[in-house]
Protein backbone atom coordinates (compact mmCIF):
# COMPACT_ATOMS: atom_id res chain seq x y z
CA UNK A 1 0.00 0.00 0.00
CA UNK A 2 2.00 3.09 -1.09
CA UNK A 3 -0.89 5.83 -0.17
CA UNK A 4 -2.50 6.69 3.35
CA UNK A 5 -3.14 3.72 5.21
CA UNK A 6 -5.90 2.80 7.59
CA UNK A 7 -5.42 4.78 10.80
CA UNK A 8 -5.36 3.18 13.60
CA UNK A 9 -5.34 4.36 16.95
CA UNK A 10 -5.22 3.09 20.57
CA UNK A 11 -5.11 3.95 24.10
CA UNK A 12 -3.66 1.98 27.00
CA UNK A 13 -2.70 2.87 30.63
CA UNK A 14 0.57 3.85 31.59
CA UNK A 15 1.80 0.86 33.42
CA UNK A 16 4.51 -1.17 32.28
CA UNK A 17 2.76 -4.08 31.02
CA UNK A 18 1.03 -1.61 28.67
CA UNK A 19 4.27 -1.48 26.68
CA UNK A 20 4.62 -4.98 25.35
CA UNK A 21 0.96 -4.35 24.08
CA UNK A 22 1.81 -1.44 22.24
CA UNK A 23 4.80 -2.67 20.92
CA UNK A 24 2.68 -6.13 19.73
CA UNK A 25 -0.09 -3.46 18.32
CA UNK A 26 2.48 -1.41 16.17
CA UNK A 27 4.47 -4.63 15.45
CA UNK A 28 1.02 -6.25 13.76
CA UNK A 29 0.13 -2.85 12.03
CA UNK A 30 3.47 -2.76 10.15
CA UNK A 31 2.99 -6.09 9.38
CA UNK A 32 -0.36 -5.90 8.08
CA UNK A 33 1.30 -2.89 5.91
CA UNK A 34 3.99 -4.87 4.13
CA UNK A 35 6.62 -3.39 6.17
CA UNK A 36 9.58 -5.64 5.27
CA UNK A 37 10.92 -7.90 8.20
CA UNK A 38 14.29 -5.82 8.55
CA UNK A 39 12.43 -2.61 10.44
CA UNK A 40 10.48 -4.60 12.26
CA UNK A 41 13.42 -4.70 15.21
CA UNK A 42 13.61 -0.70 14.63
CA UNK A 43 10.15 -0.34 15.10
CA UNK A 44 10.02 -2.67 18.18
CA UNK A 45 12.68 -0.57 20.23
CA UNK A 46 11.49 2.64 19.69
CA UNK A 47 8.11 1.97 20.71
CA UNK A 48 9.12 0.26 23.97
CA UNK A 49 11.71 3.35 24.18
CA UNK A 50 8.51 6.16 23.63
CA UNK A 51 6.09 4.21 25.90
CA UNK A 52 8.66 3.20 28.28
CA UNK A 53 9.12 6.82 28.99
CA UNK A 54 5.44 7.65 29.21
CA UNK A 55 5.42 4.95 32.20
CA UNK A 56 8.78 6.27 34.00
CA UNK A 57 8.56 9.72 33.72
CA UNK A 58 5.03 11.43 32.51
CA UNK A 59 3.02 10.79 35.48
CA UNK A 60 5.55 11.03 38.38
CA UNK A 61 3.49 13.46 39.76
CA UNK A 62 0.47 11.42 40.44
CA UNK A 63 -0.70 8.20 41.85
CA UNK A 64 -2.83 6.93 39.10
CA UNK A 65 -1.42 5.80 35.89
CA UNK A 66 -2.60 7.76 33.62
CA UNK A 67 -2.78 6.65 29.75
CA UNK A 68 -1.02 6.91 26.34
CA UNK A 69 -2.14 7.00 23.37
CA UNK A 70 -0.82 5.12 20.06
CA UNK A 71 -1.57 6.14 16.80
CA UNK A 72 -0.39 4.38 13.55
CA UNK A 73 -0.74 5.30 10.03
CA UNK A 74 0.80 5.30 6.63
CA UNK A 75 1.46 8.38 4.05
CA UNK A 76 3.90 8.28 1.23
CA UNK A 77 4.86 4.96 1.89
CA UNK A 78 6.47 5.61 5.24
CA UNK A 79 4.92 4.31 9.00
CA UNK A 80 4.18 7.08 11.24
CA UNK A 81 4.14 6.23 15.04
CA UNK A 82 2.70 9.06 17.61
CA UNK A 83 2.63 8.42 20.90
CA UNK A 84 0.95 10.84 23.28
CA UNK A 85 0.62 11.45 26.75
CA UNK A 86 -1.09 14.31 28.94
CA UNK A 87 1.59 13.63 31.93
CA UNK A 88 3.92 16.18 33.20
CA UNK A 89 5.76 17.24 29.94
CA UNK A 90 9.68 16.59 28.86
CA UNK A 91 12.76 18.08 31.61
CA UNK A 92 15.20 16.91 33.76
CA UNK A 93 15.03 14.87 36.57
CA UNK A 94 17.43 14.48 38.60
CA UNK A 95 16.10 11.02 40.19
CA UNK A 96 15.61 8.97 36.46
CA UNK A 97 15.36 5.51 37.06
CA UNK A 98 16.76 5.41 33.49
CA UNK A 99 20.17 5.67 31.46
CA UNK A 100 18.29 8.73 29.29
CA UNK A 101 19.04 6.68 26.21
CA UNK A 102 15.53 6.50 24.72
CA UNK A 103 15.06 9.45 22.87
CA UNK A 104 18.90 8.20 21.25
CA UNK A 105 18.10 5.59 20.81
CA UNK A 106 14.60 6.77 19.11
CA UNK A 107 17.07 9.16 16.86
CA UNK A 108 18.97 6.02 15.92
CA UNK A 109 16.72 3.76 14.73
CA UNK A 110 13.83 5.74 12.70
CA UNK A 111 14.04 7.88 9.83
CA UNK A 112 12.85 10.92 11.45
CA UNK A 113 11.54 11.44 14.57
CA UNK A 114 10.23 15.07 16.72
CA UNK A 115 9.01 15.73 20.02
CA UNK A 116 6.59 18.64 20.95
CA UNK A 117 4.75 19.56 24.28
CA UNK A 118 0.93 18.63 24.01
CA UNK A 119 -1.77 21.09 24.58
CA UNK A 120 -2.23 20.08 27.76
CA UNK A 121 1.12 19.81 28.87
CA UNK A 122 2.10 16.10 28.06
CA UNK A 123 4.54 15.02 25.53
CA UNK A 124 4.10 13.90 21.70
CA UNK A 125 6.74 11.61 20.24
CA UNK A 126 6.70 11.50 16.25
CA UNK A 127 8.34 8.45 14.59
CA UNK A 128 8.87 8.01 10.96
CA UNK A 129 9.63 4.67 9.19
CA UNK A 130 10.22 4.57 5.79
CA UNK A 131 8.92 1.35 4.01
CA UNK A 132 12.33 1.06 1.85
CA UNK A 133 15.80 2.78 3.08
Amino acid sequence: MDGLGVHTAFRFPARSDAIADARRAALAYARDHAVPAVRLDGIALAVSEATTNVVMHAYRDRTDPGTFDLDLDFDDGSLLIDVRDDGVGMGPREDSPGLGLGLRIIAIVTDAYAFAPTDDGGTWVSMRFDRVR
